[in-house]
Order: C-alpha cells, then structure tokens, then sequence
C-alpha cells in the first residue's frame, strides 16, 4: 500500500497511509491529511488512483504544490518523489520496496530520536545538538533520503547553531553593556546566515504603536552609509499580532503582506521575522532581510534565528532587571540620606504608595543655629563648612535614632518629622526626645570644643497637625515633604525661640502632656496669622 512519509512544518514525522482512490491534503479539518499550516490553503491538493497509477493534483492553492522542487499542477507520482506543500515535506512511497516500515520497530525503541521545533520561545533541547552522526538515521530515516546528504544537511545545521551558542556565551562573560552585547551577538549571526541587513526591534509600553529600534546590522557597510533604513511594519506588526515566527521566500509575492507597500518599495525577497519573548508577553522582534533573487531564507535559518532571539530576550531581561535594580539602588540611596535606616527597609518592603501625597498626623522640629551669620564672618569659609558639617551629622544621627524623617536643611538649620511617611502612636513623643538631645548634644560638642569664640546655641520649634505628605515637585525634581498650616508654626515657633530652648504647640501640647517637665509661655504673635497662638516650653 503506498503511503506519504510527512515532515511537517514543526519538525515532525509521521506516516500516513494511501488506503483510499482519493484523499485530499490542507489546513481544513475536512481532509483526509490536515496540515496545520498558514501556509497551506484549506483544500490544497489531491492524489487519485489511476490505471496509470497515483496522480498528485494541485487544487488552485495560493502558494502552489511542488514535485520535487517544481511547480506543477498534475502529474503522476513515483516511488521516492517528494513533494512540497507550504513548510511541510511529503515524501510519496510505494509498497515495492523492500524495507517495511513500522511505526515503533525494535530499532527505534533503542534509538528513538524525537523531532521537536523549537518553542516560541526559542528554547532549544540540548541533547537535540549532541546526537552523535551514529544515531543521525534510524533505518526507516534511511530509505527516505540518501545517507550523505542528509547527514551532512543535519551536520552543518548542527555546527552552525553550536558555533553560535557557544559564541554568545562566550560574549556573555566578556561584554557587560547590554546593546554592545545584543550588537555582537547580531555580528555572529550575520556570520552564519546571510541576509543584506537585519534589525532587532523592541515594543515600548505603548505595544505595537511604539516600536523602538535598538540594533540595526548590514551586510554592506556601502548600504548603511544611504541614510536610515525602512522597514516593513506590515511584517513586524504580524509577528507581534499572530505572536509567532514569519518565513517567506518571497514576500512581495506572499499573501499574507498583500497591499503592503513597504515590503515592495524595499524589494524584499526573502524575509526572516522572529519575536522575541518575556515569559507570555512579546517584548520585540528580530529580522533578517534579503532582497537578492538567488538568496532565500530556509527553515533552519529561522529556527536559527529563534534560538538567537531567545538568547537576545534573556539579555533584554537581565538588562531590565539591573536596571529596576540599579534604580532601587539609587532610591534607596536618596531615602537613606532623610530616612531612619528601618524606615527605608520599611518603605523598599512596602508599596510605592507609601511615597505617594496624602494626609496625616505628624510632629514638624525645626532647629536653628543662632548668630550663625556672624559666625561665619569671622571664620575661613572651609572651617564653616567644617563646623556644618559636623553639626549637621550630630543633628541627623539623633534624628534618625528616633525613626524620624530628614525633611531638608536650610541654610544652618534643619527640618525633620515625625510621623511621615508612616504613623506611629508615638510621633509627637520622640519629636520631643529627639529635640531635647539635639539641645543636649549640641552643649556638649561646644564643651568639648572649649572654644567660646565659635560657641554655638540652637533655637527650636516644635507642632503638630494634619499635613498633606508626599513626594512634592516638578517631574525634574521630586522631594519628599509636608505641607500644611501646622510645618507654618513649627517653623514660627522657632523664629521666636530663645537660643536653647524649645517651644511646642498647642496640638503637641495636648499629646505629650504629662509626660515632660513642660511651661507654659503664653499668648504669642508670630509672623503669617493675624490671631495669637498659645505657646509651650519643654524645660
């Protein structure tokens, strides 16, 4: 009984058995053989059963049927004859051979190769590239084609992808910036496929609408120096829409890119379009182009290619990723210069809603250092840096001890809070405690010192009250910080502080009451509100 032996598109075999006068061949689930391929018109071809023996049949497909390498429309098959259905191969045998064929022998159970394409994502099996030349053909593989063409077909397929695999481990170690290794990476395949120019395209976050060209390649530098190439997005667009690998031998001639413009006004030939994947999402595209009559992409080139774009995607990925890193790195750094350090673990752990502006509850300390403009009058500007600088880490140690929150310096004071960017029942507390060791600190650095030239006395001013909180700015700059009427008088509040001493609001007042030696000042006026406000020292 004569049978067709089928390589489909994928890499699979299979055999299927000529058992009736007519069977038909396409893509529609009526045939009799189905061929899961784009390429593969819905009724495609027929064999009959003659008196002269079995005709093949083209049935006015898109894409023709080929015998043996040509075109035709019918004619009578031979034993061996293999023919050509979109991506898929059929080779037609008749029941004169000798050798018969099973679909498990007893040497395919001990040798069993199994075919498989490569995914999607371009992962390809291992062992696939370490079958040795032994184990190429198992006797059925044999009988189909002649032994050294097959063998050294599969060979060179085989070196090629090793020699590139191992070439971009290699560059793995060796190059560290992502686009001069996905542009090496572009070299080697150029190495082993030819194409006139190729290009790997990423899709922004927009999708399809925002490309973003990242390595463009040519086999002729001549070319490159006519100015910027254009590209076909009819091509890239169906990757990207029908999320899978595009070959095309002739893609001015090929139905799936009808009315496409660019594709002509390129002159493409021979198409090779391949996506490139991060996890289920498509993340870009790598293409190669050939517009030369005599130099048409095959299957193995694309899978070729696949492999490769696997390989470029896990480096798009590792670049993604040190920089999602490089950038916690940068904001955790800028928090950790106005945040307690269990803050910041607090605020890297949770959500970026933390930083976001809403309102709350928080005790505003503002500190000043008095007579500081004289001070510096006197001294070299390095020794007032100096002596800043000294302040300002006494200052801010305390600050943070207390799981407060370094809103700015200004000039030679400060501003701190407690309470932002997350609340505790204690905030107005350890505002306290913490103003009171500033204060404390301070007189012993000066005694230590035991200069009184270059003594130093602070004023402070303490609030509570609802703020908005938040990350505040132009997109240029953002700060974090509160605002509110209660940041208005801590800040008053300290305007009219005597050199050490502490004054509190009336709010602050009321949540620390009892718990500090505190006196009351009475009614005072400070700058910005027209009615007194009532105000407190912490003794």
């Amino acid at each position: 009984m004569p049978s067709l032996d089928v390589i489909t598109n994928d890499g699979r075999r299979s055999n299927f058995q000529i058992d009736k006068e007519r069977i038909t061949i396409g893509r529609s689930k009526d045939n009799n053989l189905i061929l899961s391929d784009k390429t593969v018109s819905r009724h495609h071809a027929e064999i009959l059963e003659t008196k002269e023996g079995h005709i093949l049949k083209d049935l006015g497909s898109e894409n023709g049927t080929k015998l043996n390498r040509k075109s035709i429309q019918s004619i009578l098959l031979k034993h061996k004859d293999e023919i050509k259905i979109g991506s898929s191969s059929l080779v037609f045998l008749t029941k004169k051979d000798s050798l018969v064929l099973t679909t498990d022998g007893d040497y395919e159970k001990e040798n069993k190769r199994v075919i498989r394409s490569l995914s999607e994502t371009g992962v390809i099996d291992s062992q696939e590239l370490l079958v040795s030349t032994q184990d190429m053909k198992t006797p059925r593989e044999a009988a189909i084609l002649p032994a050294s063409q097959e063998t050294q077909a599969e060979l060179e397929r085989r070196n090629k992808v090793l020699w590139l695999l191992f070439e971009i481990s290699r560059q793995l170690n060796s190059i560290t910036d992502f686009r001069e290794l996905l542009e090496k990476i572009m070299d080697l395949v150029f190495r082993v496929i030819d194409a006139d120019y190729g290009f790997l395209i990423l899709t922004g976050d927009e999708g399809e609408s925002d490309l973003d060209p990242l390595v463009v390649k040519y086999k002729d530098d001549q070319e490159k120096d006519k100015g910027k190439l254009k590209v076909s997005r009819t091509i890239i667009d169906k990757v990207i829409h029908d999320k899978e690998a595009i070959l095309t031998s002739n893609a001015m001639a090929d139905s799936r890119f009808d009315g496409a413009k660019s594709v002509f006004i390129q002159k493409l030939r021979s198409v090779i379009c391949a996506p490139l994947w991060r996890k289920d999402k498509i993340i870009g595209v790598i293409q190669l182009d050939s517009v030369r009559f005599d130099n048409q992409f095959t299957k193995d080139d694309l899978e070729l290619l696949k492999a490769t774009g696997s390989q470029m995607a896990m480096i798009l990925e590792q670049a993604s990723l040190n920089e999602k890193i490089r950038q916690e790195e940068m904001r955790r750094s800028r928090l950790e210069r106005f945040l307690a350090p269990q803050v910041v673990e607090m605020i890297v752990k949770g959500s970026q809603e933390v930083m976001e502006p809403k309102e709350l509850t928080a005790t505003m300390v503002f500190t000043d250092i008095t007579a500081f403009t004289q001070l510096a009058e006197q001294i070299p500007p390095q020794e007032t840096n100096m002596i800043l600088n000294q302040y300002f880490s006494i200052m801010t140690d305390i600050i943070f001890s207390y799981d407060g929150t370094l809103d700015k310096y200004i000039g030679d004071g400060l501003m701190a809070i407690f309470g932002a960017p997350m609340e505790r029942e204690d905030d107005t507390e350890r505002a306290i405690l913490a103003a009171k060791e500033m204060k404390e600190r301070l007189a012993r650095m000066m005694a230590e010192q035991g200069n009184q030239r270059k003594k130093l006395d602070i004023r402070i001013g303490v609030n509570t009250g609802r703020v908005v909180a938040g990350s505040i700015g132009s997109p240029r700059r953002m700060d974090y910080t509160v605002i509110g009427d209660p940041v208005n008088i801590a800040s008053r509040l300290e305007s009219i502080a005597k050199p050490n001493q502490i004054l509190i609001g009336e709010d602050t007042y009321r949540a620390v009451k009892g718990k500090f030696k505190i006196r009351k000042v009475g009614r005072k006026k400070v700058k910005g509100r027209s009615a007194e406000i009532t105000v407190y020292e912490i003794i």
